[in-house]
């Protein structure tokens, strides 16, 4: 059976740069192949006037493949050239960038896009691509972005007032285990406190640090990400993380809640 990719879309810009490189370093630290994608969505060169589509819609497309192409084959030897342990992938998919990945993304561990600096207003006017991708994909989704500091030692799980998940705690306990760092668990003050001795006899090697959440989570949250290395949430409602998203000083993971 195949290994569980890591996968990642590129579309070329500088936030897909941050993206490509977490999810190198991720793809090392999991001993998972990678996947670069990059979504050309050609329904939007194939509108206006038929003489328009006739013409002129067929050369656009063949100039956004070529530069696809061009942009993924400099990735893949980027890839190489530095890290050359991950088996990697770059495929060109016709298509929208949210259902480009999340069909992509099906059978992955995670799917890695990069932060793009916008407000809530513009995330809703225009939509945003991981916001989506969260609401729609059975894969956790990270948002990808520098640290602003150092050192970056936890990953930082949080719980809210509902039982928690497998999905969200296994992806947790598993990404600590790859980084090799703390697990730090953050539980919203009036959430149920399910033991974890079941994910602790699993991964003996992950240190567990947890921890009362009273007050705003969102706050909470943001403090944390300052010296985390990853942010860990559910997606139960993944328009309200648009604000944690922004103010994260560190990458978020958004895991499925479904």
């Amino acid at each position: 059976m195949k290994e569980a990719p890591v996968v990642v879309g590129a579309d070329l810009s500088s936030p897909s740069s941050v993206a490509l490189e977490w999810a190198v370093e991720d793809a090392i630290r999991r001993k998972r192949p990678l996947r670069i994608v990059h979504a050309i969505d050609v329904a939007r060169y194939l509108t206006g006037p038929p003489t328009a589509k006739a013409f002129a819609a067929p050369m656009i497309v063949e100039s956004a493949y070529e530069v696809a192409v061009g942009g993924l084959a400099d990735a893949l030897a980027w890839v190489r050239g530095r890290w050359p342990r991950p088996a990697v992938t770059a495929h060109v998919v016709s298509g929208t960038p949210v259902a480009v990945l999340r069909d992509e993304g099906r059978d992955a561990v995670e799917i890695v896009v990069g932060h793009r600096r916008r407000n809530e207003v513009a995330d809703l006017l225009f939509g945003s691509v991981a916001l989506a991708l969260a609401a729609e994909a059975d894969t956790p989704v990270v948002v990808a972005r520098r640290a602003t500091a150092c050192p970056h030692d936890d990953v930082v799980v949080f719980l809210e007032s509902r039982p928690a998940s497998d999905a969200l705690l296994g992806y947790a306990f598993r990404t600590a285990s790859a980084h090799g760092v703390r697990l730090r668990v953050l539980r919203a003050g009036l959430a149920a406190w399910p033991p974890l001795d079941g994910w602790r006899r699993l991964h003996p090697e992950v240190r567990v640090h947890e921890q009362r959440c009273d007050g705003d989570a969102r706050s909470a949250l943001l403090a944390a990400s300052v010296a985390a290395r990853l942010l860990v949430v559910e997606s139960r409602r993944p328009w309200r993380l648009a604000r944690l998203i922004r103010r994260s000083a560190c990458p978020v993971a958004i895991v499925p809640a479904r």
